[in-house]
């Protein structure tokens, strides 16, 4: 086996372990938030959407729908059913500002504070968890993995037929 196939094998597996250790993780984080908050079940549970639209909210300022849009990469429709549902939840609430009533912005109540900060920390420690793996390698060798990291990035967000 030539040694491109065999990075191929390896990047395959990767991604796959990769997807695995992610639904553990979001099993473990909803776990928590569920632990720590007694009105949990009447929430109805969370997707994991919907917290990446929580943390989007609670870490700007004056978050509109287009804004979450961009920044978890979905539809503005898709944005304005969740924040719909973190509403119901009582999880966000929307406002105007005074001088702009057009406009709709969400800010996060303090059941979705306590969500955000449950979400925070659980990222912080896999970000330390990684920096900690990555001190092994050389500047040199975390300059072309960056590199390696970028391409391939760029390679998946071309448009593949699946081919």
């Amino acid at each position: 086996m030539d040694l491109k196939q065999k990075i191929w094998n390896q990047w395959v597996l990767m991604l796959h372990k990769q997807e695995d250790r992610a639904k553990r993780r979001e099993s473990l984080l909803l776990e928590q938030i569920r632990k720590s908050m007694p009105d949990y079940e009447e929430l109805g549970g969370l997707s994991i959407t919907e917290l990446h639209v929580i943390q989007s909210i609670g870490s700007q300022e004056q978050v509109n729908v287009t804004a979450i849009a961009q920044r978890i990469g979905v539809t503005k429709s898709a944005i304005s059913k969740i924040t719909g549902k973190l509403m119901k939840k009582a999880l966000i609430e929307r406002y105007q500002l005074e001088d702009n009533q057009k406009e709709v912005f969400f800010r996060l109540t303090t059941a979705g504070e306590s969500v955000f900060h449950f979400h925070e920390m659980f990222h912080s420690r896999l970000e330390r968890h990684m920096l900690a793996f990555l001190s092994q390698y050389s500047d040199e060798e975390l300059k072309f993995l960056q590199r390696v990291m970028r391409d391939a990035t760029l390679e998946m967000d071309k448009n593949w037929s699946g081919q």
